[in-house]
């Protein structure tokens, strides 16, 4: 009776017995099977993967009987070939998804240059896969040569590999932004050559859009205006209007965010005006430049004379107003090939040859070629991802000073500051009355010109980054702990 009583042993939530792994063994050919990639028994022939169950001895002759019944005599040495070609056809796939992959990079590789170099869709197929086999046949042999044959790097590939680099490049920067507590934009509105008003943001997020709705693409984007703490823009009445300017739009949604006007238009737009007299000088060498680059004889013609005199240079550049380093570039290629340019005008443009023969109007293209040198170096040392608001404000105000100087040491009879005017001036026996009159004026202009355009740039609140350790008298709108650590660390020899 006790033993009806006992509770049974067994019982519905006992663990099944583990079913036994059966190993692979070699002798397991002789019937047909190799092991599989993954520890079971694949049929060499039709190549049927059989579960674990179906590996017991007396089931192993089954397959072979039923399923392959022409095999079933065949020696072990049948089976070792078909094993073989099997290995070989599964290396051969294996290098071929291989190659592929690394072709599939190479494509995206090649798409990220020429989108970086600007260059036509067309020149991956056209140029540059072409030029890569020759070079790998002559260097590393045919074999190397054709596995690049099979980089896709069609038109249409290249353009699908450029915008799916872009979005995923954008993607990226999104989820910066939205993973940080702060950031800033900057915004610049021009026209496409329809004149349809395109809005760009730069700097952390790069999306070009049409007209002012354009900024919703934050909130599209899951950014918040919240987070925005300053916006820099172009300085155009669209984008600064005090009612329906872009600031103004942005500051109704956030009126704590901070506008500025960016510095590098800034000095740009404080160095574009200049004299009567500096600019008829500069519209002559602008109009030089554009007849003998608006047709394509002039242009080689012109070249091979400035190769005859053997001239530094045989061609010249154009003017662009919207590239600002241009104009002093021009400046520069005119000034230095003006015996060039005087001898292709004196039949053709008797006018312009004259004005080349005219020592008052070359010592003023000289002072041109040399301001705007010294202007587009003062432009270059203000870029850069590392500038600093600190840096530029230190920049401009020295760059006002050193007008000043210029100008007083010009009324002393002194243009050493200015190498190609010095020159020209010593080498024609000319003196510095030729100028002086209209380049005291045009560094007076210059001067006043900065003066109004980076007249709210005060930085004095920031001087706590550039020392932290200088002895504080305020905090500097400092709050909280920052405000206490600007009066400890000046009296903290350890941290100093």
């Amino acid at each position: 009776m006790d033993k009806y009583l006992r509770p049974s042993t067994s019982s519905i939530d006992a663990k099944p017995k583990p079913a036994k792994l059966r190993k692979y063994d070699n002798s397991y050919l002789e019937l047909g099977f190799i092991e599989n990639s993954d520890g079971r028994r694949k049929y060499v022939v039709c190549l049927q993967v059989l579960a674990n169950e179906a590996m017991k001895p007396a089931k192993l002759k089954r397959p072979l009987i039923t399923k392959h019944p022409e095999f079933k005599n065949k020696t072990k040495d049948f089976f070792q070939r078909k094993s073989e070609e099997y290995m070989r056809q599964k290396t051969r796939l294996v290098n071929l998804a291989t190659t592929s992959q690394k072709a599939l990079k190479a494509s995206y590789l090649v798409a990220q240059r020429i989108a970086k170099s600007k260059k036509p869709h067309s020149i991956g197929q056209e140029l540059v896969l072409p030029a890569a086999v020759e070079m790998c046949e002559a260097v590393l042999g045919a074999e190397a040569a054709n596995k690049l044959k099979v980089v896709p790097l069609s038109n249409d590939t290249v353009k699908r590999r450029i915008e799916e680099l872009s979005a995923d490049i954008q993607s990226q920067l999104l989820d910066r932004l939205r993973s940080c507590e702060q950031f800033s934009i900057q915004l610049d509105e021009s026209t496409d050559i329809s004149s349809a008003a395109q809005l760009i943001f730069f700097g952390a997020l790069s999306l070009g859009m049409r007209h002012f709705g354009g900024l919703s693409v934050l909130q599209g984007a899951r950014l918040s205006w919240e987070k925005c703490v300053a916006v820099c823009t172009d300085g155009a009445a669209a984008m600064t209007g005090r009612k329906s300017g872009v600031t103004a739009r942005i500051k109704s949604v956030n009126p704590r965010i901070m506008a500025t006007h960016c510095m590098l238009h800034r000095q740009a737009l404080a160095s574009k005006d200049m004299e009567p007299d500096l600019h008829s000088v500069l519209n002559t060498a602008v109009t030089a430049v554009n007849f003998v680059k608006s047709r394509a004889l002039q242009s080689r013609l012109f070249g091979q004379l400035c190769r005859d005199m053997d001239a530094g240079h045989d061609t010249l550049l154009y003017h662009c107003e919207v590239r600002w380093l241009s104009r002093g570039k021009v400046l520069q290629r005119v000034f230095e090939l003006r015996r060039e340019m005087t001898e292709f005008m004196r039949e053709e443009k008797p006018n312009i040859a004259q004005f080349f023969t005219d020592p008052e109007s070359i010592a003023k293209l000289a002072y041109l070629a040399d301001i705007f040198n010294i202007l587009n170096s003062l432009n270059l040392s203000i870029q850069g991802g590392h500038t600093s608001i600190l840096e530029v404000s230190d920049k401009i105000p020295a760059f006002m000073k050193k007008t000043d100087l210029w100008r007083r040491r010009i009324q002393d009879g002194i243009t050493d500051m200015f190498p190609q005017l010095t020159e020209f001036l010593h080498t024609n026996n000319l003196s510095v009355a030729t100028v002086r009159k209209v380049a005291t004026s045009h560094l007076t202009s210059l001067s006043e010109h900065f003066s109004s355009y980076f007249s709210d740039v005060n930085t004095d609140a920031w001087d706590w980054v550039r020392d932290p350790f200088a002895p504080a008298t305020t905090a500097n709108g400092l709050t909280g702990v920052l405000g206490l650590k600007n009066f400890e660390n000046p009296c903290s020899t350890e941290r100093q």
